[in-house]
């Protein structure tokens, strides 16, 4: 990433924020904007969010960042030195500690795409963000998204096709060739199950993740792949470090277990979720909370697995793949404020442009924000989920069928991998 003062994009950025958005109400509260990140898109976007919620709320701006940022902060109406002057209205940030305070409002900026965020306000219960987020998301889900699941499903289908991540096998076939020869290519046996251990956060998951490190050190039943370095207590435990593509990696997961959201469950592959995740309540995964809930989850896997079966039950890939479409698609707010998060070195840049061609008025960030603020929804949403005329009738896929179009690529099918569909 382009860092603070390096050539003229970064200063062009500065005056174009100078001159379109440096102006500060002069509310009696203020809005804090916390951002302590390396990364000017983490920077930007959460002082463009806040910026929102203050024109929302008549409030002042204040932002905690690092010194490097101080400048990008005040040209776009921040007060960055000191403390705040005024009673706290509400905090916009892009880390959420666990124990934030929760007598205001607290809205998260979070993940890639165009703008996401999560938010939770004080009237809603005495927890903590991380204790009342994941209800509040599954209930969203259930209210909006999977009681119109047939009519999202070729939305969602689209979704899962653009986020394989580099898996590109076509058939079951495939996946078992390729499974067999990554066995052989880690001298592990193939008749076999294989458990995949994704990467854990030290503390947090630390609890969790140890036992899942004993469960495997005494299990002689199964194949582990573990994401993180671990210590190597029988020959059937592998350590990857980033060794295998993903198709060989997802090729040779049977099940896994994962410290946070995680995609595999829309493709097929059951996933133990161990611990805290937005998601978790969305029924998408089976979720550990505590040590003993991981083995009991796994001597299942591992059963299930011996009879030719699976832990993933139908309704819960259907879950995941309406799960993956509302974090990429529906809770994935397009504006034309803020560059896509691909744009990566060219970001100032791309900016800067934005900036100064860009009226606020009518922009999508900040109807979402409203619309999030007035009915305490947990995220942001690029369209209206109670408008009866919104993305259930008048989807992508609907139009197509009313026109006649006829789009020819390639799905993954819910049976099974990946396969090439002609879509009306």
């Amino acid at each position: 990433m382009r860092r603070v003062g390096d050539g003229e994009h970064f200063d062009r950025l500065l005056a174009a924020a100078r001159t379109y958005w440096g102006e500060s109400p002069g509310g009696d509260s203020c809005v804090v904007a916390e951002a302590f990140d390396q990364d000017i898109r983490v920077v930007v976007r959460t002082l463009m969010v806040a910026k929102a919620v203050c024109e929302l709320l008549s409030a002042r701006l204040f932002a905690l960042v690092d010194p490097e940022w101080r400048r990008l902060a005040e040209v776009f109406g921040a007060e960055a030195d000191g403390g705040p002057r005024v009673p706290l209205a509400a905090l916009v940030t892009s880390r959420v500690d666990p124990d934030v305070r929760r007598d205001i409002p607290v809205v998260h900026v979070h993940g890639k795409g165009s703008l996401k965020a999560y938010a939770i306000f004080p009237d809603q219960g005495p927890c903590s963000f991380h204790e009342e987020l994941p209800a509040r998301v599954g209930a969203f889900f259930e209210r909006h998204v999977w009681p119109h699941r047939h009519v999202i499903a070729p939305d969602a289908e689209r979704t899962a096709w653009r986020a394989k991540s580099g898996y590109q096998l076509r058939t079951e076939t495939e996946r078992r060739q390729l499974r067999h020869y990554g066995c052989a290519r880690l001298g592990l046996d193939p008749g076999l199950p294989t458990i995949t251990v994704f990467g854990h956060r030290p503390e947090p998951d630390k609890e969790l993740f140890e036992s899942t490190v004993e469960y495997a050190a005494s299990d002689v039943s199964a194949n582990w792949l573990f994401l993180d370095p671990v210590t190597r207590t029988h020959s059937r435990i592998r350590g990857l470090a980033g060794a295998l593509s993903t198709n060989l990696l997802w090729s040779m997961t049977d099940a896994a277990v994962a410290f946070g959201d995680n995609d595999l469950p829309a493709f097929g592959i059951p996933v133990i979720q161990a611990g805290w995740s937005v998601g978790r309540a969305c029924r998408t995964t089976h979720v550990a909370l505590q040590p003993s809930d991981i083995r009991l989850l796994l001597d299942e896997a591992i059963a299930k697995h011996d009879k030719g079966e699976s832990i993933l039950e139908p309704e819960q890939r259907e879950r995941a793949r309406l799960w993956l479409w509302l974090r990429r698609c529906g809770a994935d707010v397009p504006t034309g404020l803020l560059p896509h998060w691909e744009h990566g070195a060219d970001y100032a840049r791309a900016l800067a442009v934005n900036l100064w061609h860009v009226e606020r008025d009518g922009d999508p960030l900040y109807s979402a924000v409203a619309r999030m603020w007035d009915r305490r929804e947990p995220m942001l949403t690029r369209f209206d989920f109670h408008d009866p005329a919104g993305p259930y009738i008048r989807s992508a896929h609907d139009r197509f069928r009313r026109i006649g179009a006829v789009d020819h690529q390639e799905f993954p099918d819910p049976e099974g991998p990946f396969v090439t569909r002609s879509t009306p």
